[in-house]
């Protein structure tokens, strides 16, 4: 029941050069390389989800299914309790925090030896990671302009599905290899140091404040619509 949304006036067609724009546009910009680089980098080292079924020896077969509930419960959490981060503008150093904190809990999940701590420890890894989701969002929308939107966004779906995809083929092999245990802590130490490692390396990303996105995507966007006028006015 959806309705046609036609495009808007002087929207590019899709083209190759498009496309490698796009991909240009991101890498020149740091606290959008933050983004995909953090959030990769989180979901490929400590993502859980492929060893839930093995840890069924652990804590029971009747248990699995409190694994995946719990992270959704910790998501579900910091989503309704999220107004608090409408005030907050150093959104490149909370991805950066709530990442570390969703490694630290996965170490924690895979270090403790009973069902609830691990439950707990788990809902907080889910509410970190909606947490870093939350503010990657808003990096995103407060600073692509609308022109880029739809190719910027490709590149936003690349960072987030592959990242657990990979993680999870990475948790079952380290798994097989050294145990669950092992898979889990390791994966969360990895993801701590991998993720403040790419702080370091993007120092623009860390000090990304939201006001100066919004107002960086407004001169963008003024300047796009002032070359666009005179394109026209000299055809």
């Amino acid at each position: 029941m959806l309705r046609f949304v036609p495009p808007p006036e002087n929207a590019e067609r899709p083209s190759w050069d498009g496309v490698k724009n796009a991909w240009k546009y991101a890498f020149s910009r740091q606290e959008l390389l933050g983004t995909y680089f953090i959030d990769i980098a989180a979901m490929f080292f400590a993502f859980p989800q492929a060893l839930y079924p093995a840890l069924a020896s652990i804590y029971g077969d009747k248990y699995v299914g409190f694994f995946p509930a719990a992270i959704a419960i910790g998501a579900l959490t910091a989503s309704i309790t999220s107004g608090w981060t409408k005030n907050v503008n150093r959104h490149g150093l909370m991805v950066t925090i709530a990442a570390v904190l969703w490694g630290v809990a996965i170490v924690f999940f895979g270090l403790v030896n009973s069902l609830a701590p691990a439950l707990i420890f788990l809902g907080a890894a889910g509410f970190f990671d909606m947490i870093s989701g939350i503010f990657r969002g808003s990096i995103w929308n407060q600073t692509i302009p609308n022109y880029l939107r739809g190719r910027l966004a490709s590149i936003e779906m690349m960072s987030y599905l592959t990242g657990p995809m990979l993680g999870s083929a990475k948790m079952g092999i380290i798994a097989e290899t050294f145990g669950v245990r092992a898979a889990l802590v390791s994966g969360g130490i990895l993801c701590v140091v991998s993720v403040l490692g790419a702080a370091v390396f993007l120092p623009r990303f860390l000090a990304y404040d939201g006001r100066e996105g919004v107002k960086r995507k407004e001169i963008e966007e003024a300047e796009r619509a002032e070359m666009l006028r005179v394109s026209e006015a000299e055809f």
